[in-house]
């Protein structure tokens, strides 16, 4: 496996750098949030936006009144005045329908707002994830773990305004905690006594009243509480996110190859390794109980004090006199909502975690696909001589570590030209193939191929989309674009008549079907496809002799005229060809190969 890539996240998750500034996170964390804003999309998003944070604002304003009726209320109780008794009571039922409304708006707007932000954002990586073969090359070189669940997980929830927890609904939330904050502040000075403060025989009496400046007080003590207490919650939660990535995926490939470990009885093997991933998890989950125990109990002692505290400091003004009962009950809940206000980071602080981590995933994924490495083969297309299919010069083939594995100083295949590659294993053949293809940067030289005609490339083990067995032989064209007696021909034609009625049945074709019928299946779609120039690479490994026969001799009355490019085992296939590239010791050797031979 080669070393992790020397990209910034990629080598931090590996534990190979030290963690980024948090300033350098926090811009990465800007531009990925506000790319949407000014993309194609942005009427949709700054409407959404704009009426999330007027909703926000309309939920404020709603606690406010609240607040209000609360005070009216208990006052009209203490002084039984039974006249406002009824007319209270329909007030609180308008409050509290207009809370039902701005609850029911919120999560209109918050969830259609997050599925268009998912959806921009998933295209963008997944556009740039497909570009210029980043996806092959990052599961090359290994570069990060799972692309694919940080495109679907961890874009989802950074996006996932619903919960407020994106930093959109943060940022929304602040705004609305500050408004929330003078509105309940205002409220407070109106029960709230001066706070003097003694220092060396000086009386010093602070601005405001001394339910604000507690509250104040008490904000930044739990603050800085909270955060200290909640620090190893962010780093267990980015591990869980790894472990829980990597233990699916582990779970996804014995799945895929359940047939192989049945036939090994490799249970055993298999169950060890993903009991060993599941470890992992298990060792986190533990340390992530104890960090989110911590978290939750700190933030649920600061939450029952901050109840009682105004009670402590309004109820001896209400025994002297000084203030109402629905003052105390209103002050309660003003002190509340104050202090929730300015401890807005407090409660945010999980969310916010678990954003972090979110980021950070992404950050790796950006890096990963933003980095280039530089291409040593320089790759050619449409650029060969007329009558050449492929020319090949000075090329060296590398490992991505460096090491030497495959020197061709030449190599022209001219239009017509059938060639078979032979080698011990681990010689180079496929790679070869790929660097034709364009698929291997590693090395140095250039690749040339030809300005005319259509190349297929066939792997030992064939690609079959989701969908129907018509839509595997007619890939990558659509099935409509041929009709079903075409494809019923063609699968007779290859030996698999008996899947004819089962043309249009949507199945788990990879799984269903043995490696022979795939295999019979690649030469059905060579057959429709019938492209100029045709690179197999052990396309008939898991074929008998004379499947194998068959499958050559098809392609070769078919497609007389072809260029055919074959990686083989099997010395009795070389008889279908008209030349031979032998691999052997890091270099390769051309002949031609006599007729009948």
């Amino acid at each position: 496996m080669p070393p992790p890539a020397n990209v910034e996240e990629t080598r931090r998750e590996a534990g190979l750098r030290t963690t980024q500034p948090a300033r350098e996170r926090f811009a990465h964390a800007w531009r990925l949030t506000t790319r949407y804003y000014v993309s194609e999309d942005w009427k949709a998003a700054w409407l959404l936006l704009i009426l999330y944070a007027a909703i926000s604002f309309g939920g404020v304003y709603t606690f406010i009144q609240l607040n209000h009726w609360q005070r009216e209320f208990f006052d009209s109780i203490e002084q039984r005045q039974s006249s406002l008794f009824v007319t209270l009571i329909f007030t609180f039922l308008m409050i509290s329908a207009l809370q039902v409304g701005v609850i029911v708006a919120n999560n209109l707007v918050s969830w259609t707002l997050s599925i268009r932000w998912r959806n921009w954002l998933t295209n963008w990586y997944m556009d740039r994830w497909f570009a210029r073969d980043r996806f092959y090359e990052i599961e090359r070189l290994r570069m990060i773990d799972n692309p694919d669940q940080r495109i679907a997980e961890d874009i989802k929830n950074f996006t996932l305004v619903t919960q407020g927890n994106s930093l959109v609904g943060i940022a929304v939330g602040l705004a609305g905690s500050l408004a929330s904050a003078i509105s309940f502040g205002y409220i407070l000075l109106q029960t709230s006594g001066s706070l003097v403060i003694p220092i060396a025989g000086y009386r010093i009496s602070l601005p405001g009243g001394d339910l604000i400046w507690f509250s104040i007080f008490y904000v930044l003590f739990g603050s800085v509480v909270i955060t200290w207490i909640g620090r190893p919650y962010i780093r267990r939660r980015m591990r869980e996110q790894h472990y829980e990535a990597d233990f699916r995926a582990n779970l996804i490939h014995v799945r895929r190859n359940s047939e192989q470990i049945a036939f090994s009885r490799t249970q055993d093997n298999e169950r060890g390794g993903l009991l060993a991933s599941f470890a992992n998890i298990r060792r986190n989950w533990y340390r992530l109980m104890w960090a989110n125990i911590g978290l939750s109990a700190g933030s649920s002692i600061y939450e029952r004090v901050m109840t009682v505290i105004p009670l402590f400091l309004t109820v001896p003004k209400f025994f002297a006199g000084q203030i109402s009962f629905g003052q105390v009950m209103a002050s309660r809940d003003a002190f509340t909502q104050f202090s929730s206000s300015l401890s807005y980071f407090v409660q945010v602080y999980p969310g916010l975690a678990e954003q972090i981590a979110n980021i950070n995933r992404l950050k790796a994924l950006d890096d990963s696909i933003d980095s280039e490495r530089p291409r040593g083969i320089a790759f050619r297309p449409g650029e060969a001589d007329e009558g050449i299919s492929i020319d090949v010069e000075k090329l060296e083939l590398r490992r991505p570590n460096g090491e030497p594995l495959l020197a061709l100083d030449e190599w022209k295949v001219r239009d017509g030209e059938r060639w078979v590659i032979e080698g011990s294993s681990g010689a180079g053949k496929t790679t070869l193939l790929r660097a034709i293809a364009g698929l291997w940067p590693d090395g140095a030289g250039s690749v040339a191929m030809t300005r005319h005609g259509v190349a297929m490339l066939v792997p030992q083990r064939l690609y079959l989309p989701l969908g129907s067995l018509k839509n595997a032989i007619c890939f990558p064209d659509r099935a409509e674009d041929h009709d079903d007696e075409t494809i019923a021909a063609l699968l007779e034609k290859v030996r698999l008549g008996a899947h004819v009625d089962d043309m249009h049945q949507v199945r788990m074709w990879q799984d269903e079907l043995s490696p022979g019928e795939q295999q019979r299946v690649a030469l059905a779609r060579i057959l429709l496809q019938r492209p100029t120039l045709l690179v197999l690479d052990e396309a008939t490994s898991a074929l008998d002799a004379d499947n194998a026969a068959h499958f050559y001799e098809a392609v070769r009355a078919a497609m007389p005229d072809a260029t055919i490019v074959s990686v083989v085992h099997n010395e009795k296939l070389a008889a279908y060809h008209t030349h031979r590239l032998q691999l052997h010791d890091g270099h390769a050797t051309a002949s031609m190969i006599e007729a009948g031979a």
